[in-house]
């Protein structure tokens, strides 16, 4: 049986990275990512659709950008794909909640609250 990915080496920036955490977290149904020619060849590895890299084939041969949208099933493989950076940026998010809401949260709030105390 063929795979229904290919996987791919790209540059995507930290913003896009930041995009797809928020999508993974809010449960989107799809998430877009615009490629720069510059883009076409880095260091993630993500699983496109044979369509997709045909996209980001013809756009690169052609010097242009090219836009992918990546659905929820597609983002999910990714997630369980060896050698990606979504597992790795679910990893975080999912470190990162506890640590937000046990300790900065809190903080914050107590902090918060000081400073709408009238003057002893």
């Amino acid at each position: 049986m063929t795979s229904k990915y290919v996987n791919v080496k790209v540059n995507i920036s930290d913003r896009q990275k930041d995009k797809i955490k928020n999508a993974l977290q809010s449960g989107a149904e799809a998430v877009s990512i615009r490629f720069k020619p510059e883009d076409y060849t880095g260091k993630d590895l993500i699983s496109i659709t044979k369509t997709q890299h045909n996209k980001l084939t013809k756009a690169c041969k052609a010097g242009k950008p090219a836009t992918i949208k990546m659905g929820k099933t597609q983002i999910r493989y990714n997630m369980k794909m060896q050698g990606g950076f979504l597992p790795l940026l679910a990893g975080l998010a999912a470190k990162a909640l506890p640590i937000l809401t046990g300790t900065v949260l809190p903080a914050l709030a107590t902090g918060a609250l000081r400073g709408w105390l009238p003057p002893a």
